[in-house]
């Protein structure tokens, strides 16, 4: 009865751990395909939505392959590492046979409903996933592409939601998204090498990389996004748009604050916990979706 219970235990154990192997409170990330889904106002759009759902899934589940994939790949690193070296792999919790076949039906599974969205899409997610593999085995060692094949990642995201329900891509929408998730990369690397106590041992990369010259980065990279997502607002967004400018920018003002006051730049989630990050970014939200569905001129059209 004993060695039943250890058993379950140990299952249970295993279960747990290859779940967050899988990095949930990372599928955040696979949000980025809504992008495209809002700014070409077919938010109402039930087939669209449905697959833009269908696709942040097949998303979540490469994702998490893959994150399964670079932490066997890692495990010896990530013993070095003070956060990582508590992940189920590298702890020991999960076996990596055990790991390596979730990660192929993880893998299979997201593969499957790519090509149900269509082969253009499943050539996006391919993309990702060499992206993935270039980035593991040999671009996270080089410095400054390490961060941009990050944002690439990103942009993918970006383009798969497009993708997904067949509409026009916009440069804007590239170039904003790269930007942005530059600007979170570079953060992340900054609070890994003021956390480490010996940051190379860590990051082979941290060994290159400067505290000052980081900040630099991120201040050339913030710069370079506020005044694309405001051209964009100029050329493309109209009049209305530029109304959103406020809030583009205290979100780009605020995480700099943050990632320098409250070393948040690690993992972007914990924005979420920051009320005026959240609030601002939740009234920016809702003020793209009134501007885009052209709420504005209707009202001014009910009042008049």
């Amino acid at each position: 009865m004993a060695r039943a219970y250890t058993d379950r235990r140990r299952f249970v154990g295993t279960v747990s751990g290859l779940v967050k192997e899988t990095r949930p409170w990372q599928w955040y990330k696979q949000g980025i395909l809504l992008l495209g889904l809002v700014f070409s106002k077919s938010l109402f759009d039930p087939v669209a939505v449905t697959n833009v759902v269908l696709g942040i899934v097949a998303f979540c589940a490469v994702a998490g392959a893959t994150y399964i994939g670079n932490d066997i790949l890692d495990v010896e690193e990530d013993r070095n590492h003070p956060r990582k070296k508590h992940r189920p792999i590298a702890s020991g919790q999960v076996p990596i046979p055990v790991a390596v076949t979730f990660a192929v039906l993880l893998f299979v599974g997201g593969l499957g409903l790519s090509w149900h969205l269509g082969p253009l899409f499943l050539l996006v997610v391919s993309a990702y996933l060499a992206q993935n593999a270039l980035y593991s085995a040999v671009l996270k060692e080089v410095v400054i592409v390490d961060v941009m094949v990050i944002a690439i990642g990103f942009v993918l995201r970006a383009v798969a939601g497009v993708v997904a329900i067949d509409v026009y891509l916009s440069p804007w929408l590239v170039v904003c998204t790269f930007l942005g998730a530059l600007m979170l990369a570079l953060g992340k690397r900054r609070h890994e090498m003021i956390v480490s106590d010996d940051p190379a041992a860590s990051r082979a990369t941290l060994a290159e990389y400067t505290e000052e010259t980081l900040d630099q980065f991120l201040v050339a990279v913030l710069a370079a996004l506020v005044v694309s997502y405001s051209l964009y607002t100029f050329f493309r967004g109209g009049l209305w748009m530029m109304t959103t400018l406020p809030f583009a920018f205290f979100a780009a003002f605020r995480y700099h604050l943050l990632a320098h006051t409250r070393n948040l730049g690690g993992d972007p989630k914990f924005l979420f916990g920051d009320p005026p990050f959240f609030v601002n970014l939740v009234l920016w939200g809702l003020l793209v979706v009134a501007v885009l569905y052209e709420v504005p001129p209707r009202l001014l059209e009910v009042i008049a």
